[in-house]
């Protein structure tokens, strides 16, 4: 799911700035954004995002803006000539605009800045304090997922319910008609025959053990999202089985209103599915 977590620290006159963004995906794809002279905390950094955030595509901007006039950070100027005067050999070049480009992206950027102990021992603190925030950010966001699956539990179990109710009428209706064909027919029919071929039709039309096992899984769904342990790849299995009981009930039903509900049922548990991306 996604996280955001941002801090900025004067650390003797230098502003140190992490920032820390998350976004859906399958397994931890951690990408660094760091400032040169903080080379001596990447292994740090990595660790402690490892061992806090299991998932996710995760952002990290590290960067430093030194305010002290006598650490400003000095431009290689004889690289940037050098490059430039190489480009004038075979084009007609923007000199400005290149310029700007390459100390855009510090390829050209000696850094003479340094950190005693005391110093990289506050920027790890500011690092886990702003892990930190990305959790109890992504936590509310689980919190947010979490109301909204059990609306959708409880939508599925509405239209089970309905589903139910219509069910018991449809049988009998179904079974009134049968009566009223075979008194058109003046018992001119094999009695044995029909008898068998009525009840392999009921059991065609009969939706009642879908329906109790629907029930059962959203029963189940809705335990698992109270398990402390909740992991999405389990919902993720019990919604293949509501999905396989719908389906069953839908193609079974040969009823126009339990059909509409069945298009309702399969809309909610696609909202389900996708708040289940979001779940480690």
């Amino acid at each position: 799911m996604t996280g955001f977590g941002r801090e900025e620290k004067l650390i003797n006159n230098k502003k140190i700035v992490i920032e820390i963004r998350t976004v859906n995906s399958k397994g931890l794809d951690i990408n660094l954004k760091v400032h040169d002279s903080f080379s001596f905390i990447l292994e740090y950094l990595r660790k402690s995002v490892k061992e806090k955030i299991i998932k996710g595509k995760v952002d990290i901007i590290l960067d430093i803006d030194d305010t002290s006039e006598y650490l400003q950070v000095p431009f290689n100027k004889s690289k940037i000539k050098a490059y430039l005067k190489e480009l004038r050999k075979d084009f007609k070049i923007d000199e400005s605009q290149i310029i700007s480009n390459l100390l855009a992206g510090n390829i050209y950027v000696n850094s003479n800045i340094t950190f005693n102990k005391s110093e990289e021992k506050k920027i790890k603190i500011l690092i886990d304090k702003v892990i930190l925030n990305q959790l109890k950010y992504r936590r509310t966001e689980g919190k947010s997922i979490g109301i909204d699956l059990k609306k959708s539990v409880s939508k599925l179990n509405s239209y089970k319910n309905k589903i139910a109710s219509i069910e018991s009428n449809r049988v009998e209706d179904k079974k009134k008609k049968f009566k009223s064909y075979f008194n058109e027919l003046n018992n001119k029919f094999d009695k044995s025959r029909l008898e068998q071929e009525m009840i392999y039709y009921i059991e065609k039309l009969d939706i009642n053990e879908e329906i109790i096992r629907l029930k059962h899984h959203l029963k189940f769904f809705s335990s698992e999202m109270k398990n402390k342990e909740i992991k999405g790849k389990k919902l993720s299995f019990i919604c293949q089985e509501i999905g396989r009981e719908i389906n069953t009930i839908g193609s079974k039903a040969n009823n126009f209103e339990i059909q509409s509900l069945v298009v309702n049922m399969k809309e909610e548990l696609e909202k389900i599915k996708e708040n289940i991306l979001n779940i480690v």
